[in-house]
């Protein structure tokens, strides 16, 4: 399936584990297609310096990159304002443009979309079981 994390979603899995870190873990496994665009990009290594410097002895480097290899790169063509928190329409405009299924978040200002378009937002829970879902005969 093709997917986009919200930052909220890979700092969660880089530094503490748990269900995002299952989502990441499906994109290293290659289950998943991971895209991002220059600005989600920029805002993962921007947020990431900030963590480790609060959390050096959490962060899973070889995790980090492992996935940063895999991630798809898409350059928006077109700039979509629906969100309610302006700064997280760029995810929205990377899944739309990449035909992606799934954002993975944990951010209300976009989990209160629920759908944008063809794309579903869910949280990392929601998603693994949704995974589940299509995994069985």
């Amino acid at each position: 399936m093709k997917i986009v994390l919200d930052t909220n979603v890979l700092i969660s899995a880089i530094f503490f584990g748990g269900q995002p870190l299952k989502v990441l873990q499906s994109i290293v496994s290659k289950h998943n297609d991971a895209y991002i665009s220059p600005e989600i990009w920029d805002e993962y290594n921007e947020v990431i310096e900030r963590m480790t410097e609060k959390y050096p002895s959490r962060l899973k480097q070889q995790l980090i990159d492992e996935v940063f290899k895999l991630f798809k790169v898409i350059i928006p063509s077109s700039e979509i304002n629906i969100c309610r928190d302006p700064d997280d329409d760029k995810f929205i405009s990377c899944a739309i443009e990449a035909r992606c299924m799934y954002i993975i978040s944990g951010d209300d200002d976009l989990l209160s979309l629920g759908n944008a378009g063809e794309v579903r937002i869910c949280t990392p829970t929601e998603f693994l079981e949704a995974m589940k879902s299509e995994q069985k005969p």
